[in-house]
């Protein structure tokens, strides 16, 4: 009897079987779970984009303070994409009650802030919950990561092309004997509204142009040989390190390791920052 009752059960789950597969409706086999990237484990950040971290050739042989060349890790970090902009620097000077620094007339709300100090631009930071970049995470982030491009739009279509906004023809229209990159106009005397030009492959806006931004690091004439992970130059010194081209900069500063430096207490017309964060994966909650 029980032989009976175990044939007749297995009947009739093949007779189920069957009629699934012969009813004419598409039995669809459930998806392979596709593996997730490194970037995409990362929560998204507003105004701001992840880079993945990786090793990089720090430095050149074009100038004396970019040498030794040498190999440098960085963690994943973010990175705002444009520069701090007006807008942006005025609501934290409300909000923290201090003086908003003078803007030139020709400076507007969505173009970067100028005329601010190292302590302003690191106090600005702090207030949003970010820091400045450091000197290695600029550059790995502007050689576009691991490819060392040592230009930001190098071996992209755009590389000859998208200068961003430097010095050039229309400056010469107002300052007639600057030094500017002939034949190119990129359509603003001083500074631009931020994102006017194409991002590099990271999504980063304006690092070769537009203004001058302050990082984290103190300057230092050369930097420490041999491989480092995510180095936070000098200790102390006098100057506060700049990166990056301008508006009323051209040749060498569009190079992605041109490194300048001025005293943390000046401000300028054509310095600003951008900020940038650790990069931490959210909390399992299993």
């Amino acid at each position: 009897m029980k032989h009976i009752l175990i044939l007749f059960v297995l009947f009739a789950l093949t007779a189920c079987t069957e009629r699934l597969f012969t009813s004419g409706e598409t039995v669809v086999p459930e998806p392979k779970s596709q593996p997730v990237s490194r970037v995409e484990m990362y929560p998204v950040v507003a105004g701001m984009t992840l880079v993945p971290g990786g090793w990089f050739n720090m430095g050149s042989n074009k100038a004396e303070n970019e040498q030794p060349v040498h190999r440098v890790y960085v963690d994943d970090f973010y990175m705002d994409e444009t520069e701090v902009t007006v807008a942006q620097f005025r609501d934290f000077v409300r909000a923290t009650r201090r003086k908003m620094p003078k803007q030139p007339s020709w400076n507007k709300s969505n173009h970067p802030v100028v005329n601010v100090t190292w302590q302003q631009a690191a106090a600005y930071a702090r207030w949003a919950g970010k820091r400045l970049p450091t000197e290695a995470e600029w550059e790995y982030a502007a050689r576009g990561g691991a490819m060392n491009y040592n230009y930001v739009f190098e071996g992209s279509r755009g590389y000859g092309k998208n200068y961003e906004n430097i010095a050039d023809e229309s400056m010469r229209r107002v300052k007639f004997h600057y030094p500017v990159v002939e034949g190119y106009d990129d359509g603003y005397v001083y500074t631009a509204p931020v994102a006017s030009y194409p991002p590099n492959r990271f999504g980063l806006y304006d690092l070769n142009g537009n203004v001058l931004e302050w990082v984290a690091d103190w300057y230092a004439d050369k930097y420490s040989p041999g491989e480092q992970r995510n180095p936070r130059g000098a200790e102390k010194g006098f100057y506060r390190t700049l990166r990056g081209a301008s508006w009323n900069r051209s040749g060498k500063y569009m190079r992605a390791s041109f490194r300048s430096f001025f005293n943390p207490e000046v401000r300028f017309e054509f310095i600003g920052f951008r900020c940038a964060r650790d990069a931490q994966l959210p909390i399992s909650r299993k």
